[in-house]
């Protein structure tokens, strides 16, 4: 439905291209490097620049609300630096040192700055005519120089393994409503942004693609080169590196239709049924249904840093920190607060509005039915937010989610995976959250015991046990995976009889999973299985069938079945086969022995 757009930030109108490479400059013995090799390329125009260029460099988390580091050391917030380093431009391509000191205006990169989970890189540029612009999106810094952290080399010993960072298994995870298939994340990789909508979610990946899941209209197939992303109700929106636009879905009152010659975006929201741009220039252009005035953009509307927009109505962040609203109001979802300023960060639910302020609190406004407008009491070091329908949602510059307002769907319930989260998103009643390219990971050693600090699951999310395996293996108690058979820790033992009746009674099957359930289970394969019935072994093993702790449509468990007794059951039926058999060889013998002297008495002459 709507998304809750990120702090977009102009975009230089003449840039239409920027590569990035990043690889460390290692300085001599073993310290710790301070600069990072930067590669470009600026167009003017359409043609490659050359002469000289002002460049101002900023290192800022993945919100861009947080300054790690800038080429003159005078950022805060992300904000532009003071100072510019001047570069030379040969047929549109620089290099230069981040962190050389030797440069003018250029302070060294600390070590410190890799230390957190997700940098990215800013880059405001000024040809000597336009003045300076930041260039858009921010580009992730590659996976080299996180290794920068270290001042000497270090050894074995001195290795922790609580600092030891790897990328997450499921950089994606959504919760919620799952009505159509909104919060079934897809396999994914080398994540950029999500975005959520009423009934699907979308994912941009790093190569410049977009995946969809859930109810949405499929993606265009030629889509490529995208760095920013919007859903609606039923809409979606791209912006492309070029600054172009492109919309799909549903076009009802022309929401997906988008306007001739529209070359400097750099940022799109979508409505219900309208949509916005944010443009490099600083203005906002909207199209789509206009019955609530939420395409009537106000005139004169400029320097505009963010825009967001809700189901009839849309917000637009000004470079001062004041909001601008327009479009229904039925709700005071469009009423800004008195004296509101100071915003960093914006969102609009289906009929609320939210933001951000510099000081790390959020104010809320509009529509309170389900509380999404009634911000817990104490809620600061925000970094961004995000609105559905009846709930809200803030991310804090710590990665964790704090949420308020309705629950009915499970919305609001964050799962216990969802940490180090650098990106959210709200559909009308589920949530998209992306996490940081790299988070602490939990590093098994193989000389001692391993006490891990939470469940742990392979393939599957751990429910209730200490270790689960996807398919049907956990295990509750200490020790190995063997049955605890020490004879003094048992009593009232008795031998199995009848294990070839009972195992008689159990019908092995294979069998496919459902369409549905794979859908819900992207890593099963639509293969052929081999197992049993959970309701047919019940009859004959009923301790040894139990909730799964996963749901069907209708909310009834799916049972989850531990053949462990099939083992023994199987073994004890071989041995009654062997004890039968035994005595049908002795029966045997001596029928044999029988009929030898009965032929030797048949053989023998009469006397």
């Amino acid at each position: 439905m709507i998304i809750s757009p990120r702090a977009f930030f102009r975009r230089f109108a003449a840039i239409i291209g920027c590569s990035l490479c990043l690889l460390p400059a290692f300085n001599s013995y073993a310290e710790s490097p301070r600069v990072l090799n930067h590669q470009g390329r600026i167009a003017v125009n359409g043609a490659n620049f050359n002469g000289t260029g002002q460049f101002k460099f900023a290192l800022v988390s993945s919100t861009g609300n947080q300054s790690y580091w800038c080429n003159d050391g005078s950022t805060v917030n992300g904000t532009e630096p003071a100072t510019a380093v001047s570069l030379p431009i040969t047929r549109g391509l620089y290099s230069v040192l981040l962190g050389d000191a030797a440069l003018t205006n250029m302070t060294p990169v600390p070590a410190s700055v890799f230390e957190n989970a997700d940098v990215r890189i800013r880059v405001w540029f000024n040809d000597g005519t336009h003045g300076f612009q930041q260039i858009t999106p921010d580009h992730r810094l590659a996976a080299s120089p996180y290794a920068m952290i270290a001042e000497r080399a270090l050894t074995a010993s001195e290795v922790a393994l609580g600092s030891i960072m790897a990328s997450p298994s499921k950089p994606v995870l959504a919760w919620g409503n799952n009505s159509i298939g909104q919060i079934n994340v897809p396999p994914l990789a080398a994540v950029s942004a999500v975005a959520a909508a009423e009934n699907h979610s979308l994912a941009l990946l790093d190569d410049g693609t977009v995946v969809s899941w859930g109810n949405g209209s499929p993606v265009p197939g030629t889509l490529t080169l995208v760095t920013a992303i919007a859903a609606g109700s039923s809409h979606d929106l791209a912006r492309k590196s070029n600054g172009t636009v492109v919309a799909w879905g549903n076009n009802d009152y022309g929401k997906a239709t988008v306007p001739a010659n529209i070359t400097n975006a750099t940022s799109v929201a979508a409505g219900d049924k309208h949509s916005l741009i944010l443009r490099s220039d600083g203005t906002v252009t909207a199209w789509g249904d206009n019955t609530f005035g939420q395409t009537g953009v106000p005139p004169g509307l400029s320097n505009i840093i963010a825009i967001a927009a809700g189901n009839d109505h849309s917000l637009a962040l000004k470079s001062d920190g004041t909001v601008v609203a327009w479009g229904r109001d039925d709700a005071g979802q469009i009423t800004i607060p008195n004296g509101l300023n100071g915003v960093t960060a914006i969102a609009a639910g289906a009929y609320h509005s939210l933001a951000v302020k510099s000081d790390g609190t959020v104010v809320a406004w509009g529509w309170d039915n389900g509380g999404q407008s009634t911000v817990p009491p104490g809620l600061g070091g925000v970094s961004s937010v995000t609105a559905g329908y009846a709930f809200s949602a803030a991310l804090k510059s710590d990665g964790s989610i704090v949420t308020w307002g309705d629950n009915a769907n499970g919305q609001r319930t964050i799962p216990s995976g969802a940490t180090h989260v650098t990106r959210l998103a709200a559909g009308a009643s589920h949530m998209i959250a992306l996490r940081a390219d790299a988070i602490p990971a939990q590093v098994a050693r193989l000389d001692e015991d391993n006490i891990f600090s939470g469940r742990i699951g392979i393939k599957r999310s751990p429910a209730a046990n200490p270790l689960e395996v996807e398919g049907a293996a956990s295990k509750t108690t200490a020790g190995n995976w063997l049955s605890n058979s020490d004879r003094r820790i048992k009593t009232d033992i008795h031998t199995l009889t009848g294990a070839l009746d009972t195992i008689d009674q159990v019908r092995l099957v294979d069998f496919r999973y459902t369409d549905a359930y794979r859908a819900a289970n992207p890593s099963l394969n639509d293969g052929r299985y081999l197992n049993v019935i959970a309701q047919e072994f019940a009859t004959v093993f009923p301790a040894h069938v139990h909730n799964s702790g996963e749901n069907m449509a209708d909310g009834s468990p799916i049972l989850q079945v531990d053949t462990y007794p099939l083992t023994i059951y199987s073994a004890a039926a071989i041995q009654e086969l062997h004890r039968e058999n035994e005595i049908l060889k002795l029966k045997l013998a001596d029928q044999e022995n029988r009929l030898k002297r009965l032929e030797a008495l048949i053989q023998t002459p009469a006397k």
